[in-house]
Parts: structure tokens; C-alpha cells; sequence
């Protein structure tokens, strides 16, 4: 879900949560990361992509997202992408923002330029898994 627009951050870097993970915490990731599991906290990359089978509670900060899960919480990104499965309650801030037919959003939306600001995580107190 990345483009030349919003580049992540190192090469081709890509992470990915299995599916049925439940995590806890401020997540910090480098490049682009899947979220098939549950999340609940705050999650920080370049490229954030919430499966169909995803459910995100908390915070979202990247230059690109796409939802096509669950999400409840805040987002600020660059380019928002918020698919038909997509199930949103909550603030969207967005440099550009789609939603495709079926889509469900419930909240604020806002347009901003995207600062990439995404502050840093002390990954060994940030993070938890339950």
C-alpha cells in the first residue's frame, strides 16, 4: 500500500503479525507492516496495512494506510485507504483519503498535510504481547 508519493522507510522492509496475534503496546516498525491479529495500543511505521481478519484499538501514525478490518482509535497518515470490509469508528486525519462502497465510517475526518512525525518507540518498554 505504499507508493512514490509516501516511500517507506528502509528498502523494502516488511513485517507481519500472524493472524490470531494479540498485541499490546506502542509498536514501532520499519517500513510496512500487516496486521492480520489484534492490536491495541499505538502502532508507528512508514506503511500500516489492517487485514480483513485485523482489528486495530488505539493509534495509527504512518505516511500510508489501508483498512480492511476494524479499526477504532485515531489515525494520522499520508494517504488513507479505507476499503469495503473496513469497519472505522473514530478520527481520521489524512493528507489524501479514499473510501470504496460499503465502507463504514463512523467520525471525524479532517484534512492535513502529512508531517511524518511519527514519535520514536522504546521498543524494550513499549511493547507487550498478552
Amino acid at each position: 500500500m505504499t507508493d512514490e508519493t509516501y516511500p517507506a522507510a528502509g528498502t523494502n522492509s516488511r513485517s507481519h503479525l500472524g493472524a490470531g496475534s494479540r498485541i499490546t503496546g506502542e509498536l514501532s516498525f520499519p517500513g510496512t507492516v500487516e496486521l492480520p491479529g489484534y492490536v491495541k495500543g499505538r502502532v508507528d511505521a512508514s506503511a500500516i496495512v489492517i487485514e480483513q481478519a485485523g482489528e486495530v484499538d488505539g493509534e495509527l501514525h504512518a505516511a500510508s494506510v489501508a483498512i480492511k478490518g476494524r479499526f477504532q482509535g485515531q489515525i494520522i497518515g499520508g494517504k488513507v485507504a479505507l476499503h469495503a470490509s473496513a469497519r472505522v469508528t473514530g478520527d481520521v486525519t489524512y493528507e489524501s483519503l479514499s473510501i470504496e462502497t460499503g465502507a463504514q465510517v463512523e467520525g471525524v475526518c479532517r484534512r492535513r498535510p502529512y508531517s511524518g512525525g511519527a514519535k520514536p518507540v522504546d521498543q524494550a518498554r513499549g511493547s507487550s504481547v498478552e
